[in-house]
């Protein structure tokens, strides 16, 4: 009986040890597929597709296995914008048709896409926008209105509703499992502790972000009512009055320009173009087009100097990246102080972009960031980037720049810090029956500790450090923007701002995108528009990395779909808030409290 039980534990080892083989060998093959480096062929009177859905990355680490099985985005930011510069300029392309549905509210990355069709529109080329029968959102809407013509099929989905902000609050929660939170903040507008100690918004954390919210809700419908010759006042009626959540309803309000299917939309562009029936219009996808070279198109890229644009992205951690399979949401102090190190030694780099979309972190790994910016500046010019998010730790890393550019619609500031502490000690002693003693040196040895209540001289030394880190941070705003520290406080305390308004109390230089940034950092340089190019840093993974970043990638796939619904991944979601909360215990946090998620 054994025999036979061994034996069949071995047909089932090799078996399983035969089919990873051949999934290793699967995944690889394809992986070289999807890698290889063919140039695209793009053929006389095409029309670039530009299907745009989701969430748009700021750029794109080719990652061959999770592309080939079509789990990841091909292009990023970055790419849609030369696309769109390439498309201008390519005799081969005669126009562009826009498919923008279900986008993710990334508002800042997608007014810079805005600007790029905008000004891929001077070239005289049409653009139409199409729909289909997705979801189509304010987000797509936003770039879908740019177009010369606005199409939709007639049973498409519209929703044309205004805005909403909602956040997320533990209090009842975590006095339910027996946990008391204390924050100790500073600033009146850090909000982050509301999180942990409310069940509902502050009277001055719903006054910034009401404010956000307008301004975020002025500049769209002004943006709309330019490109579609319409008054935002008539824009606003509708979502207050009349919203529409069907094709049919957006066209009978003057939203859209026509009720059409695809095909249809593909014959008026082709008549548009001047095209008869016995010449063929061609299409070329996104996806391809990226990959052609800007020469190709026509335009030739200059080699007298280089910009590196470094990208610091994701919640500020100490220390460093963890390796190939690292975690890519978050902006580890070591990894990219390294990576900024060697921008700075490199001959070939003339001057300093940094790319920043970070709701900040720690205080400590912030201010290590920043001495490394500082000692770049001192040897080469450095312009600060800021894309959807650089607030609190964000901010506090942009201190240190010869110039700082934002999107109007980027959220920052949020000058202020955080502390917290979770004592649990209800929750391990009466629902787990857990029970602790000490022996300890010294009266504050057991500093912090989450399985006794927080006391009195404990929280005096905890506001202590709280004060000293926002007190550092207010001088170092102070000495980088010209201002006072009693100036500065008065903007700070933990208030958010969009790029507009933080243009206009001084938080930065310049509203613009990341080629204006470009652009000021080569001027810094003395490098003549046309003649330098541009590097990113970090460099992306070799193929040997994204193989095996691929199969964590891949797991945590089939992990986040094994979650089930909507409902069961959005608990999980906020489960994982709750991961990090714990891992904020005791530490002083320059960050923002909440994702900042506009619908």
């Amino acid at each position: 009986m054994r025999f036979l039980s061994t034996l069949a534990a071995s047909i089932i080892g090799t078996l399983v040890a035969l089919g990873v083989i051949i999934l290793f060998g699967f995944l690889l093959i394809t992986a070289f597929i999807a890698s290889a480096d063919t140039t695209p062929r793009v053929q006389d009177n095409s029309i670039l597709k530009m299907e745009l859905t989701g969430a748009i990355p700021e750029r794109v680490s080719p990652d061959p296995i999770a592309q080939a099985l079509g789990d990841a985005p091909r292009y990023g930011l970055h790419d849609i914008r030369e696309a769109l510069e390439k498309a201008a300029a390519d005799d081969r392309i005669e126009g562009v048709v826009l498919k923008a549905h279900s986008l993710a509210p990334q508002w800042a990355a997608l007014e810079e896409i805005r600007e790029a069709l905008l000004t891929f529109k001077e070239s005289g080329k049409p653009l139409y926008a199409y729909t289909g029968e997705y979801f189509s959102n304010e987000s797509a809407y936003f770039l879908n209105s740019t177009a010369d013509s606005v199409f939709a099929s007639p049973e498409g989905f519209f929703e044309f509703n205004g805005f909403v902000l909602e956040s997320v609050f533990f209090a009842n929660t975590l006095e339910k499992i027996g946990v008391e939170p204390t924050v100790v903040r500073a600033g009146d507008f850090k909000s982050a502790g509301e999180t942990f100690t409310r069940s509902d918004f502050s009277e001055e954390n719903r006054t910034q972000l009401q404010t956000i919210l307008e301004s975020q809700n002025d500049f769209f419908m002004n943006a709309v009512a330019d490109a579609r010759g319409m008054s935002a006042s008539d824009l606003q009626a509708i979502a207050d009055d009349s919203p529409t959540f069907t094709a049919r309803q957006a066209y009978d309000l003057g939203l859209l320009d026509g009720l059409h299917f695809q095909d249809e939309v593909m014959d008026m562009m082709k008549k548009r173009v001047g095209l008869d029936e016995d010449n063929d219009l061609h299409t070329v996808p996104l996806r391809r087009y990226v990959n052609v070279p800007a020469s190709d198109a026509g335009i030739e890229r200059g080699r007298d100097g280089e910009v590196a644009v470094v990208f610091a992205e994701g919640q500020i951690i100490p220390g460093r990246q963890q390796g190939p399979f690292g975690d890519e949401g978050t902006l580890a102090s070591a990894s990219f102080t390294e990576t900024l190190r060697d921008a700075r030694e490199d001959d070939r780099v003339d001057a300093v972009v940094i790319r920043i979309n970070s709701p900040g972190g720690s205080a400590s790994a912030s201010d290590a960031i920043l001495r490394e910016i500082a000692l770049t500046k001192e040897e080469k010019p450095v312009v600060i980037s800021m894309g959807n998010v650089a607030a609190s730790g964000g901010y506090w890393i942009a201190t240190e720049a010869d110039a700082i550019f934002a999107d109007a619609l980027t959220i920052t500031g949020s000058i202020g810090v955080f502390g917290v502490h979770f004592n649990a000690s209800e929750l391990l002693s009466d629902h787990l029956g857990l029970t602790f003693d000490r022996i300890q040196t010294s009266p504050l040895a057991d500093f912090l500790s989450p399985t006794q209540p927080l006391r009195a001289e404990e929280r005096e030394l905890f506001e202590t450090f709280v004060g000293e880190t926002y007190d550092a941070f207010l001088e170092r705003v102070a000495e980088a923007r010209g201002k006072t520290v009693e100036e500065v406080h008065e903007i700070a305390q933990g208030r958010v701002w969009t790029g507009t308004d933080a243009k206009d109390i001084g938080l930065i230089d310049e509203v613009g995108g990341l080629e204006l940034a470009v652009a000021r950092a080569a001027e810094l340089a003395e490098l003549e528009p046309g003649t330098f190019r541009t590097r990113e840093l970090p460099r992306k993974k070799t193929f040997i990395e994204q193989l095996a970043a691929s199969f964590e990638t891949q797991a945590r796939v089939l992990w986040a779909r094994a979650l089930g619904s909507p409902t069961e991944q959005k608990l999980h979601e906020h489960f994982e808030y709750l991961r990090q909360a714990e891992q904020m215990q005791g530490s002083v946090q320059a960050r923002l409290p909440y994702d900042f998620t506009i619908e």
